[in-house]
């Protein structure tokens, strides 16, 4: 895949269509699955290759317009992905572990009550009396009839001391709890019997800004990876300097001095934001944001009745 160039300061986003920028270095933004692959992320590499893969939105910038992306209408197909995230995997996190639990523990509070109530009533209302199963096949048709509770997942973007594979694949997301059991209808009475939860992950994977004035950063990269920023630093002072001596000593001679520099400036470290992304986009008419879904991960409960209408 051809790359995007981009300098230590970073290109604007601003390139139209077919104008891409004269390359600089060999590293380029679609080098990054590659580097996630050696540090053993295969998560966020999968993530990242899909976006590459994609196609961009029909809206003017190709990315996923902010109405969709706040759930404000239905999705296309083309872009959902429900096969690369799991919750085994999620929960291998501690932070993500914690936020289950809590969740687990609040899944019919009053606010999720309220949440189940409005989604059963509104798909079984008109339904004749009787026992009627409700489970889900998927978090797609999950989140389609209304999840009973959801915590957010949160890691501050400015924060620079975790470095996994959750970090480079969602970061920020949605942890969601649905119930299935029986409905049962009498005489226009509705009680929901809840016989287990089903727990999964909702988030948008795409690299807009919003309204913000500086790009998201997200972190230095080289073929090798991403390191914090002070190490990042650190060694590109490293490069120069080692750079700077061969060129006053004359030790080598020229291809020797070339090969040596081509070595360095190998592995040297970049500050990849989000506009890199669009960039990216812009240039190559490639890269489709995407909705993310996880598969589910159910638990059995003790019965319980939830009264939705008497």
């Amino acid at each position: 895949m051809t790359n995007t160039a981009v300098t230590a300061n970073m290109t604007p986003a601003s390139n139209k269509a077919g104008q891409c920028a004269i390359a600089k270095r060999k590293f380029g933004i679609s080098d990054i699955p590659a580097a996630m692959d050696k540090m053993k992320w295969p998560t966020s590499a999968a993530l990242m290759r899909r976006w590459f893969n994609g196609n961009p939105w029909p809206t003017p910038d190709g990315g996923m317009d902010e109405v969709t992306k706040n759930h404000g209408k239905e999705i296309p197909q083309e872009y959902v992905d429900d096969s690369i995230v799991k919750m085994s995997w999620l929960l291998t996190f501690e932070r993500v572990k914690k936020d289950y639990d809590y969740l687990k523990s609040m899944w019919n509070s009053p606010n999720g009550q309220k949440q189940i109530r409005a989604a059963v009533l509104k798909k079984f209302k008109d339904q004749p009396d009787g026992k009627h199963p409700l489970a889900f096949g998927s978090a797609r048709e999950a989140e389609d009839f209304g999840y009973s509770n959801t915590v957010s997942v949160t890691m501050g973007q400015w924060r620079i001391d975790v470095l996994d594979d959750l970090r480079g694949a969602l970061a920020n997301f949605n942890l969601r709890v649905i119930s299935e059991g029986d409905v049962v209808i009498v005489s226009k009475k509705i009680e929901f019997q809840v016989k287990r939860l089903g727990f999964y992950v909702e988030d948008s994977y795409d690299f807009g800004d919003g309204s913000d004035f500086i790009s998201q950063p997200l972190g230095f990269w080289n073929f090798d990876g991403t390191v914090i920023p002070p190490e990042a630093v650190a060694r590109n002072i490293s490069i120069n300097s080692n750079q700077t001596a061969m060129m006053e000593t004359g030790a080598l001679n020229p291809a020797d001095v070339a090969e040596v520099f081509k070595e360095l400036e190998g592995a040297r470290f970049y500050l990849i934001q989000n506009s890199d992304f669009v960039e990216y986009r812009q240039c190559h008419g490639k890269g489709g944001d995407f909705r993310v879904l996880s598969d589910i991960k159910y638990e059995t409960i003790a019965p319980t009745t939830i009264v939705i209408s008497s």
